[in-house]
């Protein structure tokens, strides 16, 4: 994991994925890409691949939603292959969720990005979620990097939130 990140490990909420999860992300894939095990992958690093990025894309969903207790994980839009998470939308207010793994740090357009919440996804089926950037926050940091696309460095300063309701208080 990246030192910047370690050392703000704190600012994060951590959530831990249960068991089943993988084994719904694993069907899925399945699905998705027609076959009826792993082992029968014409490409293994292709499908390996395809199978990362859903299953951090998932958890982080999944994570975040349960944090918030937004409500019960929608499965089926997720069986769907060609489905591409939309902004979530609070009260006319719009939030990203910026998923990162590994030993990066989130890298994203702020023109693309409103008010977000940053994700870093372990291999170990735990998901750190960040307090809420807003979209001033977002701006700020454009002035400051004299560029609009951002790689997000300082956790500190976002804004802790314990519900959906104080989430979206504090959303612009």
């Amino acid at each position: 994991m990246n030192k910047v990140l370690l050392n703000q490990l704190v600012y994060f909420k951590r959530v831990n994925i249960p068991k089943y999860i993988e084994a719904n992300i694993q069907s899925i894939a399945l699905k998705h890409l027609e076959l009826p095990d792993m082992g029968k992958l014409r490409d293994r690093m292709e499908g390996q691949l395809y199978y990362s990025r859903l299953r951090d894309d998932i958890f982080s969903e999944y994570a975040f939603e349960n944090l918030i207790g937004l409500r019960k994980f929608d499965w089926d839009k997720r069986t769907k292959k060609n489905y591409n998470r939309k902004k979530y939308v609070f009260e006319n207010k719009t939030l990203n969720l910026v998923l990162f793994a590994g030993d990066s740090l989130p890298k994203f357009s702020a023109d693309h990005v409103s008010n977000c919440i940053f994700v870093h996804v372990n291999t170990d089926s735990r998901v750190l979620v960040s307090g809420l950037a807003t979209k001033s926050m977002i701006d700020e940091m454009t002035v400051k990097q004299d560029s609009k696309i951002i790689e997000f460095a300082d956790f500190k300063g976002l804004l802790e939130y314990n519900s959906m309701e104080e989430l979206i208080m504090k959303m612009e």
